[in-house]
């Protein structure tokens, strides 16, 4: 039997293209030119897998995606992103809402086919597994996984750790992941140079180390508290068990490691061609997104914290934080830094 194939695309040419191409490969298509014809045909047809487009009239990919990603029917079926090259952000956004996989456009044929058949061959071993993986699959929150953890993890001994203690250091043998019952933390690498970069913002629930535990023996990056926390250390051969006796539970921390690999990326692309302003903004918009609480967010951090978030000089960014509050992109009280809402920040574009 073939595996039915939904193609949503509003170009016609790419769409024809793409069917054209899945037929002649031997799989059967359907197609639809924007997102609510997408969501009616996924309802109506059952594919096996699903290629979207992000930017879409009537209603985009991430419109899709959250519509039935809902549906209990669509637990299993792959959702690929068809993205041009430069679209990191809406590649990693996508991803954090729980696409499987993301394509660039103009693709490469041998790419399409190959990560077609990889991600149907996964989510056929993985329906086999029963309703207990279906169930972890099924998460989209960190929460939800927490929860989803064995009994023994999160009931054994924990640790109280106060603010600026070290959860774990880079370079230290890596034996435990830690379960992050309460409480905020960063993580940060030490570059060439010697000077130290932030990496990560990490708060409860949440589970530090996964990273580490599977690239190798020790740590990759220091992680140090921000706000008073607790900690459950959990061995790091019970961790790795756990993962291979749940295939569903890897796939989501491969999922997270493939956002965080595109959210690298995208910074990456920032440092090597952002102005100042702009690698200032996309940090106080992560930081927001961080701490915001009924649309507000006070950022109690240092400027040398924030400056190694955003990868310059503190200098620079006391400069460019007078500019923002100038421009009321921001307010300062004190030393904390206040954001009202993100979206001015988040349409700067110099």
């Amino acid at each position: 039997m073939k595996n039915k194939i939904l193609i949503i695309e509003d170009n016609p040419n790419v769409r024809e293209n793409l069917s054209e191409i899945l037929a002649l490969s031997g799989y059967e298509t359907v197609t639809a030119s924007n997102g609510k014809e997408g969501v009616q045909a996924a309802l109506n047809e059952l594919p096996d897998l699903i290629l979207c487009d992000v930017m879409m009239p009537e209603l985009d990919g991430y419109g899709v995606l959250r519509i039935l990603s809902k549906s209990p029917g669509f637990t299993h079926v792959p959702f690929i992103f068809l993205t041009a090259k430069t679209d990191l952000a809406d590649v990693r956004r996508g991803m954090t809402l729980g696409a499987d996989d993301y394509i660039t456009k103009p693709f490469d044929d041998v790419e399409l086919l190959d990560t077609i058949e990889m991600r149907l061959t996964k989510a056929s071993t993985l329906s086999q597994h029963g309703s207990h993986a279906g169930a972890i699959i099924h998460l989209q929150t960190d929460q939800q996984l927490y929860d989803s953890l064995p009994d023994h993890f999160k009931e054994s001994e924990s640790r109280l750790l106060r603010k600026k203690d070290l959860v774990y250091a880079e370079g230290q043998t890596c034996r435990s992941v830690f379960l992050l019952k309460s409480g905020k933390a960063m993580a940060s690498k030490i570059d060439d140079y010697s000077k130290e970069v932030i990496t990560h913002l990490y708060k409860s629930p949440m589970i530090l180390g996964v990273s580490s535990v599977f690239s190798g023996s020790q740590y990759k990056e220091t992680v140090k508290v921000l706000e008073d926390l607790e900690v459950i250390p959990v061995k790091k051969d019970d961790f790795i068990q756990f993962v291979v006796n749940h295939p569903a539970a890897s796939y989501y921390f491969l999922h997270q490691m493939s956002a965080d690999q595109l959210k690298a990326n995208e910074k990456l692309l920032l440092q090597a061609f952002g102005s100042v302003r702009m690698k200032l903004a996309s940090t106080l918009n992560d930081l927001y997104s961080f701490y915001a609480k009924n649309g507000k967010a006070t950022l109690s951090i240092t400027r040398e914290d924030l400056a190694n978030m955003a990868g310059t000089a503190k200098e620079t960014i006391i400069r460019c934080l007078t500019e923002f509050k100038e421009e009321g992109l921001i307010e300062i009280q004190g030393s904390d830094i206040i954001i009202d809402s993100d979206k001015k920040l988040h349409d700067l574009r110099y």
